[in-house]
């Protein structure tokens, strides 16, 4: 996503737009990151200046066509250009999400789809913001149930990958049901065309790999795991990143990926030279320690772990290193140590920022203590 916004197209919006880029973990960072209710990351805002109230917002990574849209709505959002309901709708939901109010941001998206109909230009953008907001809000069924009427019909842009995964992601966060069931009938074959399609951002794209792969596993289809993680990961082998944020979300894709597939050894050559390329990032350790626990090999494990608690600076950072360096003292059988471990990991979890982020933490940490 970075690399996007060095592209040449955004040298138009010079001057008109203040650019500002927060670390979600930095303890600096935490009264924005609450008080606008980030819970996931990318998240972008265009914030009016004179309250910080968001003009827009937009959940998940961006390819170009849409951060210029993105763009151009927030600025019109400022102006107040033009505005029909549906767009004055839309621009209630992106304000309300921009709190994290996202049960109250679903209902105006949805209020501004019945307002704009069939033919509103933003209607696939719309449906992607309201299936999100479901998604946060974990109203499952809703959102599912949405995803899998709405996609077939959709263009092929950006909004459809998205919408897809939405749908998806809420089969996952519900109990087993006949709705489940049949809205992932529907949306597996759509998340396929969506993975063939240039339009659908990276980012989903692997998200949708992994959506994938994690159903077939569920059902017991080792044929269709190993089908699509070959896929994956021989993306992720001929892409060459652009900067350390690209090797470092290709590393997460890796690690998934292997994860799912039961196959820790194909990607730890890959995480090492990764490691040696990013020595100050303490991501780099984290992903090799995690999978060479999976490949047994705990010694090394704990030798990442130390390595990036030796860079990191943010509680969320330091309570999954801790975490994971628990867990190889755990699987050495060195039990004393591992509690030592997961006692300095539950002190940096209580200091996340983030209730959320902090409350899931703590809650994991406590589990393995």
């Amino acid at each position: 996503m970075r690399a996007t916004l060095t592209d040449a197209m955004l040298l138009r919006y010079a001057g008109r737009f203040v650019w500002l880029e927060l670390n979600f973990d930095a303890p600096a960072n935490q009264a924005f990151i609450a008080g606008h209710g980030v819970t996931y990351t990318p998240s972008f805002f265009i914030l009016d200046p004179t309250d910080e109230h968001a003009l827009a917002t937009q959940l998940g990574a961006m390819n170009l066509r849409e951060l210029l849209a993105f763009l151009d709505r927030g600025e019109s959002g400022f102006l107040a250009n033009g505005k029909t309901p549906a767009d004055a709708a839309l621009a209630e939901g992106d304000a309300l999400l921009g709190r994290g109010d996202a049960r109250d941001a679903a209902e105006k998206y949805g209020e501004a789809l019945r307002l704009g109909g069939r033919s509103w230009p933003e209607r696939d953008h719309t449906l992607g913001s309201f299936t999100w907001s479901l998604m946060l809000n974990r109203q499952s069924q809703r959102c599912a149930e949405t995803a899998a009427a709405e996609a077939p019909a959709m263009g092929r842009g950006q909004a459809f990958g998205r919408v897809v995964l939405a749908g998806l992601a809420c089969i996952d966060q519900a109990e087993p049901s006949r709705w489940a069931d049949a809205a992932r009938s529907a949306l597996e074959p759509l998340a396929a065309e969506a993975i063939a399609l240039p339009a659908t951002v990276r980012d989903h794209r692997f998200q949708l790999y992994q959506q994938l792969m994690s159903a077939a596993k569920t059902r017991g289809d080792s044929n269709t795991v190993t089908k699509w993680g070959e896929l994956w990961l021989r993306e992720l082998d001929t892409t060459h990143p652009a900067n350390d944020d690209e090797r470092s979300a290709l590393d997460v894709a890796r690690v998934d990926a292997a994860s799912t597939m039961g196959d820790p050894e194909r990607v730890l050559p890959a995480l090492i030279v990764s490691e040696r390329a990013m020595a100050t990032n303490y991501n780099a350790s984290l992903r090799l320690a995690q999978m060479e626990i999976d490949a047994k090999k705990y010694d090394e494990a704990i030798a990442a772990c130390n390595r990036g608690l030796a860079h990191v600076s943010g509680p969320i950072g330091r309570t999954w290193l801790l975490q994971t360096k628990a867990d190889a003292l755990i699987h050495k059988n060195n039990f004393s140590a591992a509690y030592n471990v997961l006692e300095d990991a539950l002190r940096a979890a209580k200091a996340i920022g983030v209730k959320q982020a902090r409350d899931r933490n703590v809650e994991k940490v406590m589990k393995g203590h």
